[in-house]
């Protein structure tokens, strides 16, 4: 039988809730916004929490401008949603004509997305939902003793004026401080998170970065062989995206439009789908079998082929082979991991991340 876990005032959640702000109830510009659209705006300012804090401690995810972005894509959206992508894109052009979130195209894998702060009801208007916390007609009995006792009062509601409410973002900058003259207080923020080494923060930061692109399982993959550095572990992701570029440039050369969208990760469902695998291939080459000389040119020729490989798949099972389409099929230079180097490149002396 399951058991019923009854919200108390000893267990309210801390941290599981997506972050919804209230002036997208209250303020009458967004009536017509769904709560579908609500949810979406919900998870693009917790991500944005992140950006934030990222870019505090490294200056990342800071255009020019210096003002801070996300990526996330309709697909992720879509699945945590549980709706269709294109679905999500209705909502995400509605958020954007609202003025809530822009999107701009950046590369030719990625769109920044922005997001803004949902604007606060005029004064004087008539909101929906003013409590902070809770709101009641009833009247509450003060648990108090003497004469005293038993005395009524109003229980507390918040004035139109007081419910805009800290958004996610407000909160993270927020400097909190403690009360230690009661024993029963929480303990201070210091002892609240788990100490952690510097390399492996780097490493989970380099994960979260690149989270919407590379799927966790391939971080799962060669991390073993980084020994806990965030060196290594940053290598292995540079050259995943050098060795996707280098090929995304054979199909560009060969007449493949820029703005094809096969040669995105958010639209090439390929490249994420078959990528850990086909790293744990490529170490199993390097490390068990022992007879890479050069681990890096190696490592890089073999990602540079499975997404070579990778994208004339997609063209193939996606679009009609016409002959414009197989002249530049036939213009690329076909890649495999197998690829035999030549002595030069062994034996160069630049020195590499990995010994041989």
């Amino acid at each position: 039988m399951s058991t019923f876990n009854a919200m108390t005032a000893t267990n309210l959640p801390n941290g599981n809730y997506l972050p919804i702000d209230l002036n997208l109830i209250n303020n009458p510009k967004y009536q017509e916004l769904s709560i579908e659209a609500m949810m979406l705006h919900a998870l693009y300012t917790m991500r944005m929490t992140c950006s934030i804090h990222n870019s505090r401690q490294d200056g990342s995810w800071l255009d020019d401008n210096q003002l801070p972005y996300i990526y996330f894509s309709n697909d992720e959206a879509a699945d945590l949603l549980r709706v269709s992508e294109r679905k999500i894109t209705t909502l995400r052009n509605r958020l954007a004509e609202l003025d809530l979130i822009k999107v701009l195209r950046h590369g030719l894998k990625n769109y920044r997305i922005y997001v803004a702060n949902p604007e606060a009801p005029a004064e004087g208007s008539v909101v929906k939902l003013a409590f902070k916390n809770y709101t009641t007609s009833k009247r509450m009995i003060e648990p108090t003793t003497g004469e005293n006792r038993g005395i009524e009062r109003d229980a507390n509601f918040a004035a139109p004026s007081a419910q805009n409410l800290l958004t996610s973002t407000e909160k993270q900058q927020v400097i909190k401080t403690t009360n230690n003259t009661n024993a029963t207080h929480m303990e201070p923020a210091s002892n609240s998170y788990p100490q952690v080494d510097k390399e492996s923060a780097l490493i989970a930061g380099l994960q979260a970065r690149y989270a919407q692109l590379i799927p966790n399982l391939v971080f799962q993959r060669f991390l073993p062989f980084c020994d806990g550095q965030y060196e290594k572990a940053k290598w292995f992701v540079d050259t995943i995206f050098k060795a996707k570029y280098v090929s995304n440039q054979q199909f560009l050369k060969a007449g493949l439009p820029a703005e094809a969208k096969v040669l995105t990760f958010e639209e090439n469902e390929y490249y994420k789908n078959g990528l850990a695998d086909a790293v744990a291939k490529a170490l199993e080459q390097i490390y068990r079998f022992n007879k890479v000389k050069n681990i890096e040119a190696f490592f890089f020729a073999f990602m540079r082929g499975y997404f070579t490989e990778k994208t004339r798949q997609y063209l193939l099972d996606h679009y009609e082979l016409t002959p414009e389409l197989e002249t530049t099929l036939s213009g690329v230079k076909h890649v495999f991991s197998k690829e035999k180097f030549n002595k030069n490149r062994q034996n160069t002396t630049k020195k590499p991340i990995y010994g041989a």
